[in-house]
């Protein structure tokens, strides 16, 4: 019996302490109504640079590079700029993580003719590839005091149509 108690919590020991999942090399743009879009590194250096240079957790800031969110969104067709407006205004942006931790951003925020927030898609820091607890891609919003929406290990952005098609 303490045998068995022994080799149990050696295997418990085993898996709180091995290597966590990799997230995937790509990111999937969802749309309802339209077929999943994997996004790739390369197809994400084919979108404008951006960086920023931050901390978070009280650690010692970093240069962070990679795209703002609203090119992303832009590229794939999103209702931003001058298409923002009506019933577009009730869409949102929900990031995934590989562990299933989601945040989310109301288009509003993020265009630059509204809310104008600058929020990242990373996959540098520092001028080095992001590890495996960060990346291979992770949001980041530098005004933020907190960083709850700073999101590792992305795996999926999804275009979310928030109206709920009533009148009052």
């Amino acid at each position: 019996m303490k045998q068995r108690i022994v080799l149990g919590c050696a295997l418990v020991a085993a898996i709180m302490l091995a290597p966590r999942a990799y997230a995937a090399d790509s990111i999937r743009y969802i749309v309802p109504g339209k077929p999943p879009v994997t996004l790739d590194a390369a197809a994400l250096a084919k979108l404008p640079h951006a960086s920023a240079h931050v901390g978070a957790h009280g650690d010692t800031p970093s240069t962070w590079d990679g795209i703002a969110l609203i090119d992303l969104l832009r590229e794939q067709g999103a209702p931003v700029d001058k298409a923002l407006r009506g019933a577009a205004l009730a869409k949102f942006v929900r990031v995934t993580a590989s562990d299933g931790y989601q945040v989310i951003f109301t288009l509003g925020e993020l265009d630059a003719d509204l809310g104008a927030e600058k929020v990242l898609l990373v996959n540098r820091r520092d001028g080095h590839p992001l590890d495996s607890m960060d990346g291979p891609f992770r949001i980041i919003v530098p005004v933020d005091v907190r960083p709850a929406r700073w999101i590792h290990n992305v795996t999926t952005i999804e275009l979310v149509d928030g109206s709920s098609r009533t009148s009052m």
